[in-house]
């Protein structure tokens, strides 16, 4: 396989947009439409909606014109996520825990998930983690050669390893991604009981101090009934 630089690849790009007059219109075409929109109409919605109209129509013209092409592509990723599950590779199976890492330090340092998520999150980097600890003891046991296919797929039991691992990443992905789109279209009540605080006293006493505390006394009373009968004389001269 021959190695290309970057200006290379960018001049390869260039080149099939050059001598391909429909790629050649649509670039011209893209790049009229964004200078429009960002800088011209960017307030006028209908303008927008009709960019986004001939955007669709043009990506499902060109979907329709390369529908061999596309679902080749789609074969090849099926098949391509059932060899990651079935024949995973030590690198696949490296990112797989780096992935679970991250989402458990971001489930743990968010305050507004789940704690039911958290727990499953937790429970589920523990038991890979488990996993990983078997997997490693078994590299070393059978002396297995990390760098070698053959090698790795020819041990079931580290082949075994490696799949039920995958297998609950995937099941455990699967689960978010779920949580999460359900979570997006179910309605948010406006009261949580779980967010309600109600500071009700606790004892008998506290609520005869705090009723002892609301009431008035026979003095404060009196200098009451005083200054209203003040109010009033004054209000009444007044009017007078």
């Amino acid at each position: 396989m021959v190695e290309y630089t970057l200006l290379e690849k960018i001049k390869t790009v260039f080149n099939l947009i050059y001598t391909s007059p429909l790629f050649l219109i649509l670039l011209l075409g893209i790049s009229l439409m964004v200078i429009d929109i960002l800088f011209i109409s960017k307030k006028d919605s209908k303008t927008k909606i009709v960019y986004g109209i001939v955007s669709i129509i043009l990506i499902f013209f060109f979907m329709y014109s390369y529908l061999e092409s596309l679902l080749s592509i789609f074969d090849t990723i099926a098949k391509n996520i059932v060899a990651i599950i079935y024949f995973p590779s030590v690198l696949e199976y490296i990112l797989m825990l780096l992935i679970s890492l991250i989402i458990l330090i971001v489930s743990v340092v968010s305050k507004k998930m789940n704690k039911t998520v958290k727990r499953i999150n937790l429970f589920v980097l523990i038991i890979n983690s488990f996993l990983f600890f078997l997997i490693l003891d078994q590299i070393a046991k059978s002396n297995v050669d990390l760098t070698n296919k053959i090698s790795i797929y020819t041990n079931s039991t580290l082949m075994m390893l490696l799949e039920l691992s995958i297998i609950i990443f995937v099941i455990w992905i699967t689960f978010l991604i779920l949580y999460k789109i359900i979570k997006a279209f179910l309605p948010k009540e406006n009261l949580e009981t779980s967010n309600i605080i109600l500071d009700f006293p606790k004892t008998i006493e506290e609520v005869k101090k705090t009723e002892k505390e609301e009431m008035f006394t026979l003095k404060e009373y009196r200098q009451m009934k005083v200054l209203l009968e003040s109010m009033k004389e004054n209000e009444s001269e007044e009017n007078s």
